[in-house]
């Protein structure tokens, strides 16, 4: 499976400078597990049960609604996805859940074919592609789920992703005490979460399209665009920078920025949350899911990660390193 060619890591080994202070830090990433981690779990649960009593009433606009918000609440689970680090066992499982940027085969094709034959609904989809978010998309966007088979597959589907939703967040309440067991090593897990997420978002997610990545210089295309069928696109970037502000600036409970501005000089946590918010205004400027004009976006998104990738790095003296992996 392709993965970034050059991937920005922390090590869960990272070394923090600050003994004193990191035992302060336990209520800080209680909150961020139980009002973030396990809430946005929690709700990807609901919005896909929502989901599936929309496509059995073969409601095709409710459908296509529910579907939108599962999409951002997936993104939130996906944007702070640190439960591999907890139990390996979980590394792989968001691949199975959504394929964007992990395989290079258009699965459109592939459903039309499944659904034109005489096969089973399980033999048909025996692909983990094939019962993805991405697979899903299609076939409530594009296909007609009043169709009786149409219908059979796209619950099979929901099946499958309700599954190991479900797997998720029984996982991430089982493994909360091992997470606030080492509080070293959680602050290097989190810390390690979010620098990945925020390059994804940068570049995957708005640099592909507007041409600002290295593979894409200069070639924009909105087709890039991670839920351009559905046009959920603009919707799965907001739910990721919502996560973001929940993580680290969030008024109703200690938050991992208010963490941070107390082991800190403030400066960088002050422009990381008004890159945020920023962000956010952004976002909602985008008409019909047209990312092409994007650049402040990208911008903001950039100053975001670079924040957490250089500044709080340095700032917390913790050691990063760079891993060299086979990918796009």
């Amino acid at each position: 499976m392709k993965l970034l060619k050059y991937f920005l890591v922390v090590s869960l080994l990272a070394v923090f400078s600050y003994a004193d202070d990191i035992s302060d830090n336990k209520e800080t990433l209680k909150n961020l597990y139980e009002k973030v981690i396990l809430k946005n779990a929690n709700k990807a649960l609901e919005d896909i049960d929502a989901l599936k009593k929309s496509v059995l009433e073969k409601n095709t606009q409710k459908s296509k609604e529910d579907f939108a918000k599962l999409v951002k609440s997936w993104k939130s689970v996906q944007a702070f996805y640190l439960l591999g680090d907890l139990n390996e066992d979980f590394i792989d499982t968001p691949r199975y859940l959504d394929v964007f940027h992990n395989i290079n085969e258009d699965i459109t094709k592939q459903l039309d074919r499944a659904i034109k034959s005489d096969d089973e609904v399980r033999i048909a989809l025996f692909k983990n592609s094939l019962k993805s978010i991405n697979a899903l998309e299609y076939i409530i966007a594009k296909k007609d789920i009043q169709n009786e088979r149409v219908n059979k597959f796209a619950l099979a589907i929901i099946s499958k992703i309700e599954s190991l939703l479900s797997e998720i967040d029984e996982e991430y309440k089982v493994q909360e005490k091992n997470f606030l067991s080492d509080i070293k090593k959680a602050n290097s897990i989190t810390i390690n979460t979010l620098i990945q997420s925020t390059y994804k978002l940068k570049e995957w997610r708005i640099g592909d399209i507007i041409g600002e990545t290295k593979k894409y210089q200069g070639k924009p295309d909105n087709n890039r665009a991670e839920y351009i069928i559905s046009k959920n696109s603009s919707n799965a970037i907001e739910a990721i920078l919502l996560t973001y502000k929940n993580i680290f600036n969030n008024k109703n409970y200690k938050d991992y920025g208010d963490y941070l501005l107390e082991i800190t000089d403030g400066t960088q946590i002050e422009s990381l949350r008004k890159s945020i918010d920023k962000s956010l205004e952004l976002v909602k400027e985008i008409k019909d899911d047209n990312l092409l004009k994007t650049q402040d976006l990208y911008e903001e998104v950039s100053n975001i990660h670079v924040i957490l990738f250089l500044e709080i790095i340095e700032e917390l003296s913790i050691n990063a390193k760079i891993i060299e992996a086979d990918g796009d």
